[in-house]
C-alpha cells in the first residue's frame, strides 16, 4: 500500500513538474519579443558602451518615430490579414506633397504650414482610401493592389521632383518652424518632439485597438471573416477604414522624415520601411494571417529592430548586411510565431 501510495505521489510530482515546464515554456513563447529585447539591450550594452548613453537612446527613438508610426497602421492592416506594400512610397508622396507649398507655392505662415501638413496628409488618406476600395469593395488582393500603387506613386513621386531633392529654404518662418521640429527637443526632458509625437500615436491607437469595438472588430475579421459577416459586421467597411489608417500614418511619417532631413526626396519610396514595419508588426507577435497582434507587442518588435540596427551602426557594419540580418529576422520571427500557436493549440 505505501509503495503503491509513493508511486501516485511520484507521478502526481511528475504531472506537476510538467505542467510548469508547460507553462515556463508557453510564457517564453507567448512573449519571446520581450525577452528578444532585453537580450539584446544587454549584449548591445556589452559589446558598446556607447549603446545606453542618453544621445545614442534619443538618436535611436528619433531614426524609429517613423518606422513605429508606419508600422501601427500596418498593424491595422495586418490584423484583418491584408498587408501593405506601399507605405515607403505614401510616406515619400506625403513629404514631397508638403515640401511643394512651402517651396514653390509660398506658404510661408503658420497657416500655410499647417495647410501644407494637410495637402501632404490629405493626399496619403486620398491613396490609403483607394487601396481600402479596391481590396475590400473590389475584392482585390492586398498584396497586388498595394505593389501596384506603391510603383505608380513611386511614378508620380519623380515627375514632381524630377528625380530631385525639394530643398526647404531655412529662411522662410513655415519651413524654419518645420525643420526646428525635426531637430529641437522638449526643454524638460530632452525628449526629441517626433519621439514624443510618435508616442501620441501609440497611446491613440492602443485605446483604440484595446478599448473600443473597432479594434475588437478589425481583429475578430482577422480570426475569422466569414463568421465576422454571418455574426452581422459590415466586414467591407472595416477592411476599408483599415487601410486609411495606413495612409494617413504613413502621412504623418513623411511629415517627420520631411522635418527631420529638411527636404523631400523621391528615394523615400526605396527605404526599407515597407520591409521593416512588416518585420516589426510580426516580430511584436501579429499572424501573417490575421487576427492575433497587439499596439504594445508592436512597439517592442519595432524596437528589437531598431536596436539590431544600432548595434550594428555602432559596429560600423555595411547596410547590405544589416539587411540580410533583418531578412533573417524575419524568418525567425514567423518560425517562432508557428511555433507559439502549435504550442498554444496543444
Amino acid at each position: 500500500m505505501q509503495s503503491k501510495t509513493e508511486n501516485k505521489s511520484g507521478e502526481r510530482q511528475k504531472a506537476v513538474i510538467g505542467i510548469q515546464n508547460r507553462s515556463i515554456g508557453s510564457i517564453l513563447m507567448r512573449h519571446n519579443a520581450s525577452f528578444i529585447l532585453i537580450v539584446l539591450c544587454i549584449v548591445s550594452t556589452i559589446i558598446s558602451p556607447l549603446f545606453l548613453t542618453k544621445g545614442n537612446v534619443f538618436n535611436l527613438l528619433r531614426q524609429q518615430s517613423t518606422y513605429m508610426i508606419i508600422s501601427i497602421g500596418m498593424l491595422t492592416v495586418m490584423l484583418t490579414g491584408g498587408i501593405d506594400l506601399s507605405v515607403s512610397s505614401i510616406a515619400a508622396i506625403g513629404s514631397i506633397m508638403a515640401a511643394i507649398p512651402l517651396k514653390d507655392w509660398g506658404y510661408d505662415t503658420g497657416l500655410g504650414l499647417v495647410s501644407a501638413i494637410a495637402i501632404g496628409v490629405g493626399c496619403c488618406v486620398i491613396i490609403g482610401a483607394i487601396n481600402g476600395f479596391l481590396v475590400s469593395y473590389l475584392n482585390m488582393p492586398a498584396f497586388i493592389v498595394t505593389l501596384a500603387t506603391s510603383f505608380s506613386i513611386q511614378g508620380v513621386a519623380f515627375i514632381l521632383t524630377n528625380g530631385a531633392p525639394i530643398l526647404l529654404d531655412f529662411t522662410q518662418h513655415s519651413s524654419s518652424i518645420i525643420i526646428k521640429f525635426g531637430e529641437a527637443c522638449d526643454p524638460i526632458f530632452g525628449i526629441p518632439y517626433p519621439v514624443i509625437l510618435a508616442a501620441v500615436v501609440v497611446i491613440v491607437f492602443y485605446f483604440i485597438m484595446s478599448y473600443t469595438s473597432f479594434g475588437r472588430l478589425v481583429t475578430a475579421i482577422g480570426s475569422n471573416e466569414t463568421a465576422a459577416y454571418l455574426a452581422g459586421i459590415n466586414v467591407k467597411r472595416y477592411k476599408f477604414w483599415v487601410y486609411v489608417i495606413s495612409g494617413l500614418l504613413s502621412g504623418i511619417a513623411g511629415i517627420i522624415i520631411l522635418a527631420r532631413a529638411g527636404s523631400a526626396t523621391p528615394l523615400t519610396t526605396a527605404s526599407d520601411y515597407n520591409l521593416s514595419s512588416i518585420a516589426g508588426v510580426v516580430i511584436g507577435g501579429c499572424s501573417l494571417t490575421g487576427g492575433e497582434g497587439t499596439v504594445g507587442y508592436t512597439v517592442i518588435g519595432v524596437l528589437v529592430i531598431a536596436v539590431l540596427g544600432n548595434i550594428m551602426n555602432l559596429m560600423s557594419l555595411a547596410v547590405y548586411p544589416q539587411m540580410m540580418v533583418k531578412g533573417l529576422i524575419i524568418v525567425l520571427a514567423v518560425l517562432l510565431r508557428s511555433m507559439t500557436s502549435k504550442s498554444m493549440a496543444g
